[in-house]
């Protein structure tokens, strides 16, 4: 019966603490930042998604992270990626193994084709889109080359090297993230 209760008790701690920790980093100038480039772009993303991987991994260059959703989907507003809840237009390799490490992957429920560019992965909603998208970033190495400006390195291994548009595409990636960048400080999010 003690243990019982003593588990009882630490569930209870464990479920009342969770709240806390979340109003932690909602209250961050990272937050208001993102949700005002959000609100701005009328995105359905959910802006709290990357405010919190942010809250728990310091070097998500958030800013980059939404310049690629920006030249990618207008921040989940545009085309294909916004009608399949795909922001950051990730491609379909098809199905994947339960133990797969790529879990973006993983939370792909379909796919659709795009005639002359491939095809992507579709997600259930636009939360685990964006979720897949921080996930790809940052785990595949992309975020080293964003948080570097290297912009070529990024569009070469993101957008393809040799792909016709790549030039327009570093531009268009260079220009959101200035914007997204002076707009963030303006919030107090100073290290973006």
């Amino acid at each position: 019966m003690a243990l019982v209760l003593l588990a009882a008790l630490i569930l209870g701690a464990v479920f009342f603490c969770a709240p806390v920790q979340a109003a932690e980093w909602e209250g961050t100038a990272d937050s208001a930042a993102l949700r005002a480039i959000y609100a701005k772009a009328h995105s359905p993303l959910p802006w709290w998604t990357p405010a919190a991987f942010k809250a728990s991994h310091p070097d998500f260059d958030c800013a980059a992270f939404c310049a690629v959703l920006q030249c990618e989907s207008s921040l989940g507003t545009t085309g294909g990626s916004a009608r399949y809840n795909n922001p950051g237009n990730i491609k379909f390799k098809g199905w994947r193994e339960p133990d797969d490490p790529k879990v973006w992957l993983r939370w792909m429920n379909g796919s659709w084709y795009c005639p002359g560019q491939g095809t992507y992965g579709t997600f259930p909603s636009m939360y685990w889109g964006q979720r897949a998208a921080i996930r790809l970033i940052y785990d595949c190495g992309y975020n080293a080359m964003l948080a570097d400006e290297d912009w070529w390195g990024f569009a070469n291994r993101y957008y393809g090297a040799g792909v016709p548009g790549i030039s327009r595409y570093v531009s268009n990636l260079r220009t959101a993230h200035d914007l997204i960048v002076k707009e963030a400080r303006e919030y107090g999010a100073l290290n973006w």
